[in-house]
């Protein structure tokens, strides 16, 4: 997943502390470095103004101090000069002796000079620092500064990450078990008292939440399955005989196969149900499709002629594929159904569209490209308004699409749907794909977006 902030919780609060470090560290070494430096030339111009002041006052007394020609050495990295009529005294750089009075900073070269000039009232007083050492020193300090600064931010870095592991870790616990959690689990101790175990409090409730929830889910399917299908047998056994011994009008001997049919379909839901429940699978087993198909079409074929809704099963008999049949037709019964409630008056064609993918399409009114994007979430009502239930006395649910994509989703399998309501492609084609690989080289149109099941 592509995330607004990436890494994981610990790396982002390493590198916040650490990010945070840096800043102060760097913003303090280039205070220093810039104070230092400044100290430095403020000291050599108080030198200088001092030094100047001097050598004016002797330069007004006498003429032996300051000599006319040649250089006067101040001893260390001081020099001075001195112009009479504006002769050039011996010795003098060409840089300096352009210079104004006051105070300049020249860097001829490698060098940095510090000149003072100021007139002695019989000539003008050239005075020159040499400061090109002192700014050694000031870089030498910068780069102690630069080396301590990195170290404290290697330090930073070592105590952010021993910060993160003691702020973070127990989220980390927490997520770890969250990612390897199931039903039944033991409940994680408790160790602190503060947010992080209170968090891991909440969880604990959570869960055994949960499992007490699927525990009343697998027990109520499995006590329902248990007591229904012993009145459900003594139905299918009665209705057997009846059909072998009793002499039977035409309409007796339909209604009669439709009670077997009925309790058929209540069996196989029963199945389904538990299954789901109890997240379990059945064995596979090879299916003849077509006449698991055709067993899903006759539990709603009398509901199927009063609504106007007929059957093409363009199947081929002998075409077996190995899954669970109970599964499939749970799956293929929904989509009967929901046929037979939205898309009636109309024809109901299923055939092979490619290898493993089932399809199941009809030329009814088709569904809106509203109601598309919803339509495998459970008790989703916006199709109501186009159903044909209430014809004969049932009520939509909005269930059936739901179960069945909770089904595929189980299995493997892979479950879309695209439908238009324009002419000549009017009409809605379920794909079952049995080789949910074979998504990825479906048509764009073929998948819905939206349509992962809530459960």
């Amino acid at each position: 997943m592509t995330r607004a902030t990436s890494g994981t919780l610990t790396q982002r609060v390493v590198w916040a502390l650490t990010g945070t470090v840096a800043l102060f560290v760097t913003a303090l070494a280039l205070l220093a470095y810039l104070t230092f430096d400044q100290m430095e030339d403020d000291l050599v111009n108080d030198i200088l103004n001092t030094e100047m002041d001097r050598l004016v006052q002797h330069a007004r007394a006498s003429d032996e101090f300051m000599p006319r020609q040649g250089v006067r050495e101040l001893g260390g990295s001081m020099r001075a000069w001195m112009s009479v009529d504006g002769q050039r005294p011996a010795g003098i750089p060409d840089e300096v002796l352009g210079l104004d009075n006051g105070l300049h900073l020249i860097e001829p070269g490698a060098y940095t000079w510090h000149v003072m000039v100021a007139d002695a009232g019989r000539g003008k007083v050239y005075l020159l620092y040499d400061a090109t050492d002192n700014e050694e020193r000031v870089h030498d300090f910068g780069l102690i500064v630069l080396g301590v600064g990195a170290i404290c931010v290697l330090g930073a870095y070592a105590v952010s990450r021993r910060v993160a592991s003691v702020a973070v870790g127990p989220l980390l616990e927490l997520t770890d078990r969250l990612s390897t959690w199931a039903p039944g689990s033991p409940d994680m101790a408790v160790t602190r008292d503060d947010e992080a175990g209170r968090l891991i409090e909440a969880f604990n409730r959570v869960q055994n939440q949960v499992d007490r929830s699927i525990a009343r889910e697998r027990e109520f399917a499995g006590n329902l399955s248990h007591e229904v299908r012993t009145p459900l047998a003594a139905i299918r056994s009665d209705s057997e005989l009846m059909l072998l011994t009793q002499v039977l009008t035409p309409d007796q001997r339909q209604r009669l196969t439709r009670v077997m049919d009925n309790v058929d379909d209540v069996i196989v839901s029963l199945e389904s149900a538990r299954a789901m429940a109890r997240d379990q699978l059945l064995p596979p087993a090879p299916v003849d499709i077509a006449d698991c198909m055709q067993d899903a079409w006759r539990g709603y074929e009398a509901q199927a002629d009063l609504a106007g809704l007929r059957f093409d099963n363009q199947v081929a008999p002998g075409h077996v594929l190995t899954l669970d049949r109970y599964a499939l037709l749970t799956v293929l019964r929904n989509l009967v159904r929901n046929a037979v409630e939205h898309a009636a008056p109309a024809t109901l064609t299923v055939r092979f569209s490619a290898q493993d993918v089932l399809e199941l399409s009809d030329d009814g009114k088709g569904i809106a490209a509203d109601d598309l994007p919803f339509l495998f979430r459970r008790y989703y009502s916006g199709r109501m308004r186009d159903s044909n239930a209430g014809a004969h006395g049932e009520t939509a649910r909005g269930l059936g699409l739901a179960i069945a994509k909770r089904v595929c989703d189980m299995q493997g399998w892979a479950l879309s749907v695209e439908s238009s309501r324009d002419a000549p492609t009017r009409g809605t084609r379920f794909f079952l794909r049995f080789d949910a690989a074979a998504l990825a080289d479906a048509p764009a149109a073929a998948v819905a977006p939206g349509t992962q099941p809530r459960i």
